[in-house]
């Protein structure tokens, strides 16, 4: 039996709700491979560390903790890359993602080389914390690992947002999913010993798989870029003369880096305000111990991979948004929007299902250490139920992006996980003997505070944008 898809215009006023779910899927699909492949790099680092041992796979988790919070602000701020790049489609202005993906890799390598640099103080910080010194010191090895790949994964996410606001996303799929299978081949030879060629390592080698391997990607994406511009006749700017290139970087991206900042400063502190506190759970589980901390590490690796459902349905959402936007379709804003949010809890609903049915048989996917695997079971039968809400969430936020709605989405995640996830996790944790899985209460607190703001903000917001462009197109 074939599927009918209805014959309407892109982003048209009379789509159907179905209409838009197979809109926003179509979209969405290659950029939830895409974005789990960035996850899946650091998932096959976690699953083969989490067979060398509990200390190795504690210092892991504890290692990239601060790291992911700083890579993932900075990753929130390179949203508004996309969000400018699908405006300017919508608005027919194609010529104007050359100056966006320009003053977009400038932004990517300062906050990269920024970010890089706080890896210098990691064990001193670690053991400041009042981590363990033996876990302190596997940590601080990961950071310095994980530092020196992350301008390269911040270039290669900008050079992917382009093409996926080009409607190109399955270039970025293919190149990710190649990554992976080289991250794949690397882990096994260098950290579990395949063939014997080399000594085993642990945790940090691991992670310096994946840093190779990410600045590759974007080797990879930018010769696809150039390559693809000479094709189409040089139809969105892209192959500047060098000149050019040279005038973006000395000008920190001039007047379109201004432009990316302003509107990825409050994305970035979006995204922070969230994994931050996610990070502030990882620094608890470790006071509990180092099983706790190597389940809590189990457990959101499960977590983020299935958060990638969240990533890639928002990033469409956002694309989609901004068109409509871009467009002056008021009615395929809405719609565009809400559909993409249902989308995103039903496929992670559907994934929390099978981590709540057998918690035991995902957790012994990750880690083989008895004491771990033990509490894991635990925590993943919280996150089961998690999930779907967690998706809602982050679709949510990326819908709001594309309407250029920032800071009050970033002030009511903040409250969400600063006022709500933080303090019931520390009270469930410790007060109340709860321990890791006391942790995942409070996570579950604050995905469920975040999404009773969230969602109203967006059917306000869609609303008021809606009232502003039937405006525009009465006075037009």
């Amino acid at each position: 039996m074939t599927i009918q898809r209805p014959n309407v215009p892109a982003d048209a006023e009379g789509g159907s709700a179905a209409w838009h779910v197979l809109r926003t899927a179509s979209l969405a699909w290659p950029i939830i491979l895409s974005r789990a492949g960035l996850v899946v790099l650091f998932t096959a680092d976690t699953v083969v560390t989490g067979r060398v041992g509990g200390l190795e796979l504690a210092g892991l988790g504890l290692g990239v903790a601060p790291l992911l919070v700083v890579l993932l602000v900075t990753l929130g701020a390179m949203q508004a890359t996309v969000v400018l790049a699908a405006q300017s489609i919508g608005a027919g202005r194609p010529g104007a993602i050359g100056d966006i993906l320009r003053a977009g890799f400038v932004n990517a390598l300062l906050l990269g080389i920024g970010a890089a640099a706080l890896s210098l103080f990691a064990e001193d910080f670690f053991v400041a914390t009042g981590q363990a010194p033996d876990v302190a010191a596997v940590a601080a090895a990961v950071a310095r690992q994980f530092a020196w790949g992350m301008p390269g994964q911040l270039l290669f996410i900008t050079a992917n947002m382009i093409l996926e606001a080009t409607e190109r996303p399955r270039v970025g799929m293919v190149i990710i999913l190649g990554a992976n299978l080289v991250n794949v081949v690397l882990d096994g030879v260098l950290v579990l010993g395949w063939g014997g060629l080399v000594e085993t390592g642990g945790a940090a080698t691991a992670m310096a798989t994946s840093s190779v391997v990410r600045w590759g990607a974007f080797a990879a994406a930018l010769a696809v870029l150039l390559a693809d511009e000479g094709r189409n006749g040089g139809r969105y700017g892209i192959r500047a003369p060098l000149s050019a290139w040279v005038r973006c970087f000395v000008a920190a991206g001039g007047e379109t880096g201004r432009t990316i900042r302003r509107l990825g400063l409050p994305m970035g502190l979006g995204q922070g305000v969230e994994s931050a506190a996610f990070a502030a759970l990882v620094f608890m589980a470790g006071l509990i111990g180092t099983a706790a901390l190597a389940a809590h590490q189990t457990t959101m690796t499960v977590m983020a991979l299935v958060y990638m459902n969240a990533v890639g349905v928002g990033g469409a959402a956002s694309i989609r948004v901004g068109n409509a936007v871009g467009r002056r379709h008021p009615r395929a804003l809405a719609r565009a929007g809400w559909s993409a949010i249902g989308l995103g809890g039903l496929l992670s609903g559907l994934c929390g299902v099978v981590v709540a049915a057998a918690p035991g048989a995902v957790a012994g996917l990750v880690t083989a250490d008895p004491a771990a695997l033990a509490i894991a079971t635990r925590t993943l039968g919280i996150a089961g139920w998690l999930l779907a809400l967690d998706s809602t969430m982050g679709v949510a936020m990326g819908a709001l992006r594309g309407l250029g709605d920032v800071w009050m989405p970033t002030l009511l995640q903040a409250a969400a996980f600063w006022f709500v996830a933080v303090p019931v996790a520390w009270l469930a944790g410790f007060h109340l003997d709860g321990g890791a899985v006391g942790l995942f209460v409070g996570m579950g607190a604050g995905i469920i505070a975040s999404n009773a703001l969230l969602l109203p903000r967006f059917a306000v917001a869609s609303r008021a944008a809606v009232r502003r462009l039937e405006k525009a197109a009465g006075t037009a």
